[in-house]
């Protein structure tokens, strides 16, 4: 083999392997930024949530300053049912884009909707002095003043309808803060601009009757007039007659609006309670069931059934659903005092203690956890500590039978 030869062989051996090695280095480069947003883009547009949400992990990981992949991941988070994450999100993007109309306008719905009255009137106060952008993409959710269902409503566009919506939805957030004038203040400044949405009617005419105003009926007419199969206005209507009438009965009025429209939460709620009041507590936790599976993540929920199994005795799963409703919102101190509760049905007198330790922890002031602390010393024999509580049960307000004070106290 002459010397040319010898070199051109050399030469492959050595920089084929390089060659080769350079290509499989440039298969595997990691994917940029907005490849990871857009792949999580149509993730999310196919319903692919978990997918989109790794992906946007994944996009911020490489690049904490990718502010889009925030904004996306908050609505992704929403789907995820992971509420808090989804707040965490919208408000990083808000801090650098404050006025950002579309993810402001997530964070004030998701605000209203897990129950953070002040802090979304807050938002929705700002969004109505945004400059006008004509359109949006966002989407709102019809929503009456006294339920938590949620039916999607279509894109809206032009000012006008995004001001009436806005309005609407400060009208029910001030009726959640039981500022029924302000309200009613709401609801008209959004009639007078769009008197074509029946669900304005209704939110209306819930205020009114708030407000002793007999012209109620009025707006529940109206919104009927424009949609005649309107589950709410025409429950509302037959309630507020049948206060004159007393026609048709309570449990009988929600059955039919129950069989108009089985997606409503509000009728099994309120059906729920009545049931509950009248001592049906197998009916109540049926309606509490029903109420679940259209809005899972309502703590009152997973509470009022609690209570109604405790009723009937089903202490394990009362345990569960107040377990449940504390993993929803840490800082429930009902929850934490029912599930105390339960625990001393169930002799657990040391669980229960803890348990009311940390309602009292989120309440300070809460009589019935010093009142129920006491009786769970006073089983352990721990009648020194016991007694502390019952003093400071009664020093907030609780009265506190002798009989028991001195079996603790003497």
């Amino acid at each position: 083999m002459d010397v040319k030869h010898m070199v051109i062989r050399l030469i492959f051996l050595f920089v084929f392997p390089v060659m080769l090695s350079l290509s499989c280095l440039a298969q595997d480069k990691p994917k940029k930024p907005y490849e990871l947003h857009e792949e999580a883009e149509r993730a999310y547009n196919s319903g692919k949530y978990k997918e989109a949400l790794a992906l946007l992990d994944q996009c911020l990981k490489v690049n904490p300053g990718f502010m889009d992949a925030y904004a996306l991941r908050g609505s992704v988070r929403e789907q995820l049912q992971d509420n808090d994450g989804a707040l965490t999100d919208y408000s990083i993007y808000l801090e650098k884009f404050p006025e950002h109309r579309e993810v402001l306008i997530n964070r004030a719905v998701l605000r209203y909707r897990i129950g953070f009255y002040d802090q979304a009137k807050e938002d929705f106060l700002k969004l109505l002095l945004l400059p006008s952008s004509g359109e949006t993409n966002a989407i709102f959710y019809k929503q009456a003043m006294s339920v938590d269902d949620k039916n999607p409503m279509m894109t809206m566009t032009g000012q006008n309808n995004h001001a009436s919506y806005i309005l609407n939805y400060l009208g029910l957030t001030e009726s959640k803060l039981k500022n029924f004038p302000q309200a009613k203040h709401y609801f008209d400044s959004a009639i007078r601009i769009n008197a074509t949405e029946p669900d304005y009617f209704v939110n209306r005419g819930l205020v009114k009757e708030s407000l002793n105003d007999s012209t109620a009926i009025n707006d529940y007419e109206q919104a009927l007039k424009l949609n005649p199969r309107h589950t709410l206005a025409n429950h509302n209507l037959k309630a507020l007659r049948s206060k004159k009438e007393q026609t048709t009965s309570l449990e009988e009025r929600l059955n039919q609006t129950i069989e108009a429209d089985s997606t409503m939460l509000y009728p099994y709620l309120e059906r729920a309670q009545q049931r509950y009041e009248s001592k049906y507590y197998q009916g109540a936790i049926d309606d509490y069931s029903m109420a679940l599976e259209i809005d899972p993540g309502n703590v009152e929920i997973w509470l009022g059934r609690g209570l109604a199994k405790e009723k009937i005795k089903d202490y394990k799963g009362a345990f569960s659903d107040y377990t449940k409703a504390i993993e929803l919102k840490e800082n429930f101190a009902k929850a934490w005092l029912n599930r105390g509760n339960v625990l001393v049905k169930l002799e657990r007198y040391d669980d229960a203690i803890e348990d009311y330790n940390v309602a009292l922890i989120y309440y300070a002031d809460y009589p019935l956890a010093f009142y129920n602390r006491a009786m769970a010393h006073i089983k352990l024999k721990k009648n020194d500590l016991a007694c502390a509580d019952l003093k400071r049960a009664e020093e907030l307000g609780m009265e506190v039978e002798r009989k028991v004070k001195s079996k603790a106290c003497e």
